[in-house]
């Protein structure tokens, strides 16, 4: 028993191998009969005609496998499917189904789908999705997507890939890669891509223009875009560094500083902020930011947050250095209390105009500055 099962199932890989490359190597046939139905327990063991004879089916049903010229309406496969040429309505698969024209309709395999054509309708696969050509609708993997170019969604668990445009939306759980974007593109680690037209979010967003919209995550890589590095002073902290990244439109600033008092302060934070041209060598830049302050060798456990709305002046002064200044209004949030002192939150009150406490969160309002070096 168990000796038969073994032989069948080489067997069967076998003819799914030689069948697969005859599709991929050999010529399409011209469809020239069509049938109700066929029913196949593995290629050659059914009521097939077989591939060659260029028999459509209306449906089909393959116990465990099939490879059959192609279907309009539904196929069936309890393992594999695999159609040389185009197939019309619905497919389903255990593990797989493969495809060597275009597919119109959905398919959907348990593990793997491959179409050597385009597909316009839906792709579903538990693991990978291979398109050779455009995608017109939705390509859906628990894995991966692969196509040369899609019209629609993308969506995987861990990535996506289009060789060439993107238009309409990109969803990954790590990693989007496509040419041209315009629509979106949604990843949890990070986006990449040549030319934008439409938004990036993720942690990390990689391109070399952004034509219009924004590219939105803690690190901006853009080609022809914002890459600044600064100096800054402000009444808070004595010396901060900033890093900022993406375009004038909207960019991202990671940065960090320390005050040198008696009680040393440390500080952490991001924002996102937004630059437009003056006159002449000047210009202005809007940010939002917040950042976290902490003493010397210790971090709050606590609430402990400075949010700052900065409004700052540049001055071009070469290519790559220009000076900025301007207000500052500050919004301090703190949960940490000084049983001793009576105190909330660390000693960075620059003479606030607002000063209440909400069950135990006290928030605190001043106006300050900036000061900053940029490169």
């Amino acid at each position: 028993m168990h000796s038969k099962f073994i032989i069948t199932t080489l067997f069967t890989f076998a003819t799914l191998y030689s069948y697969g490359q005859t599709f991929i190597d050999g010529k399409e046939d011209e469809v020239i009969k069509e049938r109700p139905f066929q029913i196949s327990l593995v290629p050659g063991f059914g009521t097939s005609r077989g591939a060659k004879q260029g028999y459509v089916n209306r449906f089909s049903l393959n116990l465990f496998a099939g490879y059959e010229y192609g279907f309009h309406g539904v196929e069936l496969g309890g393992f594999y499917n695999i159609n040389k040429h185009n197939i019309k309505g619905a497919q389903f698969a255990g593990f797989g189904n493969t495809v060597g024209g275009d597919v119109y309709g959905a398919q959907f395999g348990g593990f793997v789908n491959t179409v050597k054509g385009k597909v316009k309708g839906v792709q579903g696969a538990g693991y990978l999705n291979i398109v050779s050509k455009e995608v017109q609708g939705a390509q859906l993997a628990g894995y991966m997507n692969l196509a040369d170019s899609v019209k629609g969604l993308q969506a995987a668990g861990i990535i996506n890939v289009n060789r060439r445009n993107l238009d309409g939306t990109q969803l990954a759980g790590i990693i989007n890669v496509a040419k041209d974007v315009e629509g979106l593109q949604v990843s949890g680690l990070v986006n990449k891509a040549k030319h934008i037209k439409g938004t990036q979010i993720g942690l990390i967003n990689i391109a070399d223009t952004v034509e219009r919209g924004a590219t939105v995550g803690l690190l901006n890589i853009v080609k022809k875009g914002k890459h600044q590095l600064a100096m800054e002073h402000n009444e808070v902290m004595d010396v901060n560094l900033a890093f900022r990244s993406g375009t004038d439109r909207l960019y991202s600033v990671l940065f960090a500083g320390i005050q040198g008092k008696s009680d040393f302060l440390w500080s952490y934070g991001l924002g996102f902020g937004t630059e437009f041209k003056l006159k002449n060598h000047w210009s202005s830049n809007v940010e939002i930011t917040s950042q976290s302050i902490n003493p010397k060798e210790d971090h709050h456990e606590e609430l402990n947050l400075l949010n700052r709305l900065s409004w700052n002046f540049n001055y071009q002064m070469a290519s790559h250095l220009s000076i900025s200044a301007g207000p500052a209004f500050n919004v301090y949030v703190t949960d940490v209390y000084d049983q001793e002192s009576g105190r909330y939150g660390d000693d960075i009150d620059m003479g606030s105009f607002y000063n209440e406490t909400f069950s135990g969160t006290n928030v605190k309002m001043w106006i300050g500055y900036n000061i900053s070096v940029k490169f």
